[in-house]
């Protein structure tokens, strides 16, 4: 296997509410093509309200073939966590879609985002991220 080439590309957050959706282009990128792509996603959570657990469902797809992984996440209660992982992925049609699933209150954010002013909390906004860290043509 070829030895992947290491980049930090930043395509922004993950989905903050239950049922949202985000589509986020990553072809433009490189040039000559990809074949594969290593994305690192985290996901920060603080320990407010009920407890709850979900998972962000990550993929590339090609035609109608979807390459699918997950990341855990839970939070409230006393539970405070940060999640992540490193994915490599077919590059695909050049996107990766990154859905939010998650049976609680669809007007609760998982990383809280919504709280806080930047005076006040500096890490407001930057809960969670999904960059793409290497790849392979």
């Amino acid at each position: 296997m070829a030895a992947y080439k290491p980049v930090e590309i930043n395509l922004g957050h993950l989905p903050e509410f239950p049922g949202q959706e985000k589509t986020l282009e990553f072809s433009t990128s490189f040039p000559g093509g990809v074949k594969e792509i290593l994305l690192y996603s985290f996901a920060t959570t603080r320990a407010e309200g009920p407890f709850q657990r979900g998972y962000y469902e990550i993929y590339t797809k090609e035609g109608d073939n979807k390459y699918k992984q997950y990341l855990n996440i839970a939070t409230g209660g006393n539970v405070a966590a940060v999640n992540s992982a490193n994915m490599w992925f077919p590059a695909g049609e050049g996107k990766v879609t990154i859905t939010l699933i998650h049976p609680q209150d669809k007007k609760v954010s998982v990383a809280h985002k919504e709280t806080g002013d930047s005076a006040q909390d500096p890490l407001r906004g930057k809960w969670s991220s999904v960059f793409v860290i290497g790849y392979r043509q």
